[in-house]
């Protein structure tokens, strides 16, 4: 949850200052009108027509969801436009989406509201919800990083204020929240500053409520666990630290669930060379967790952040965020928060965490057409739907015509060897390559993308040569959603996808792409 207080900085600055912008990544930027942008898969909040709604536009933060009824509560944290936030008392509310089918979303508006200056939910972080008897609990990080805060300012406190804490509320109806006097504080030996994202849980697996909380002990990111028999006594106890395999700064966001008879912990981290959603797998909840069978602990990139799951019981999903840009175009500073990001998960033969796309979205897309060649260069070839391209010798490739609006774009490809690369190619009109480019890197055993050359997101893959693989590209406005096999995605946010040609290229490589075809709805 770090990257939203870093991004506030500059906002803030006109509020109050902060203790710690160490990785503000919207510092001294003009903050600029988000253009109202529609979405039909990876929606975002807009402000409904509704007198005195609760709802607002703005963007999605950490996801916080929860399974009930038939129907997905999407929690998230929201983030509102620079021109929002300059002049308002606090940030981050909890909002909702509600969903049966991650097709068709409502926008709930506010669930919990954030404090002000002087209180410890200046900010809302990221919580999770659990239900005990008829009440649900909802804890949330409260965070203040201003300097009165913490020089213990606030009458009636007697012990020195934290920059972070986990708070709650409670409701009976999902509809009413009322935040209660509670604040639990890192404990000694664990950095006060660091102490957020908390996920409570029943463990069936020892009878008792477990609470993850995301802390930093010696300078290392831990995931410190509570316990309890009773939410509503407040009395949770230190129960210790997880076993978890790695070394990072943070691990931001971890959940844990079980599926089949393993369990597995997803988590995310930004400080690392491979920033994103990870997850780890243990035969119990007290660990130890570790690393996938193969090492590959990632099943999407940098732009899929702080994914969490939930289940209605048959189907498992992975609910994130893909960051949005300042100002809005491929050439913008990265920024917390974007758009709502939705991957039903896989368990491969293996064991390990595959994705796929929602069945719901699969149907979505059910007007099929044959794709518009715009032109070719070198040794690439065509007959009916399927293409072949030699870049062997050397670059080839096809371009095809304009991206327009929420289109899929799918079939499968071939590898001749895995020392080449293949790529597909966004505003591909000037630069045959394109500017935005998505790229098959077999040799390095990843996917990558770039935006003018620099690298922007990655997730590990390996690949075999002379295998067919199935993939689907889902374009939905400026996000571009990249499937493989039912195994790896790797979300983008392109700004110049929409209204330009694409392109599909190979270099020191010959692919063949089958069955290859353009759907929308």
């Amino acid at each position: 949850m770090k990257m939203l207080f870093n991004s506030f900085c500059f906002v803030t600055s006109i509020l109050f200052t902060f203790s710690s912008c160490n990785k503000n990544n919207g510092n001294n930027i003009i903050p600029e009108p988000e253009p109202q942008a529609a979405f039909n898969i990876y929606p975002k909040p807009t402000a409904p027509a509704t007198a005195g709604s609760t709802g607002y536009a703005g963007w999605v933060g950490d996801v916080m969801p929860y399974y009930l009824d038939g129907k997905f509560h999407l929690f998230f944290l929201h983030d509102a436009p620079d021109r929002v936030k300059q002049s308002s008392p606090g940030q981050h509310p909890i909002h909702q989406f509600t969903t049966s089918n991650l097709l068709d979303y409502n926008y709930e508006g506010e669930t919990i509201a954030y404090g002000n200056a002087a209180t410890q939910d200046h900010l809302v972080g990221t919580g999770s919800m659990v239900k005990a008897g008829s009440t649900y609990y909802f804890y949330y990080t409260g965070h203040n990083g201003s300097s009165s805060w913490l020089q213990n300012n606030n009458p009636g406190w007697t012990t020195a204020n934290s920059r972070e804490a986990v708070m709650y509320a409670t409701s009976t109806d999902l509809k009413s929240w009322a935040k209660k006097d509670f604040s639990l504080k890192a404990p000694q030996g664990f950095n006060m500053n660091e102490f957020r994202d908390p996920y409570v849980f029943y463990n069936d697996e020892f009878k008792e409520y477990w609470m993850l909380v995301s802390a930093q002990q010696a300078g290392k990111g831990v995931l410190l666990v509570y316990k309890t028999t009773d939410p509503a006594s407040n009395n949770w106890q230190v129960r210790g630290t997880l076993n978890v395999e790695g070394d990072y700064l943070m691990l931001e966001c971890a959940d844990i669930f079980k599926w089949g008879n393993q369990y597995y912990m997803l988590f995310a981290e930004d400080w690392s060379g491979t920033p994103g959603t990870h997850y780890r797998v243990a035969n119990s909840t007290a660990g130890p967790w570790t690393k996938p069978a193969g090492g590959n602990d990632m099943f999407d990139g940098h732009q899929f952040y702080a994914g969490r799951m939930a289940s209605n019981g048959t189907q498992y999903y992975a609910f994130a965020w893909a960051h949005r840009r300042n100002p809005e175009n491929d050439n913008g500073t990265r920024t917390w928060a974007g758009n709502l990001i939705s991957h039903e998960l896989v368990k491969l033969s293996n064991g390990n965490l595959g994705v796929k796309i929602p069945e719901p979205v699969q149907a979505y897309f059910a007007k099929t057409a044959e794709l518009s060649v715009k032109g070719q260069d070198g040794a690439a070839t065509q007959s009916g739907s399927n293409y072949t391209i030699d870049g062997t010798a050397a670059i080839a490739g096809f371009q095809f015509g304009e991206i327009r609006g929420t289109v899929k774009i799918s079939g499968s490809i071939n590898f001749s060897n895995t020392s080449g690369t293949a790529s597909v190619g966004f505003n591909a009109g000037t630069d045959k390559n394109g500017t935005y480019v998505i790229r098959f890197e077999p040799a390095s055993k990843r996917i990558a993308a770039y935006n003018n050359g620099s690298e922007i997101t990655r997730v590990p893959f390996n690949f075999e040569a002379g295998k067919n693989y199935y993939f689907s590209l889902i374009i939905d406005n400026y996000i571009a959603a990249l499937f493989l096999n039912n195994e790896v995605a790797l979300t983008n946010r392109v700004y110049r996808a929409q209204d330009n040609v694409w392109s599909l290229r190979a270099d020191k490589i010959k692919i063949v792409a089958s069955d290859l075809k353009i759907s929308a709805h």
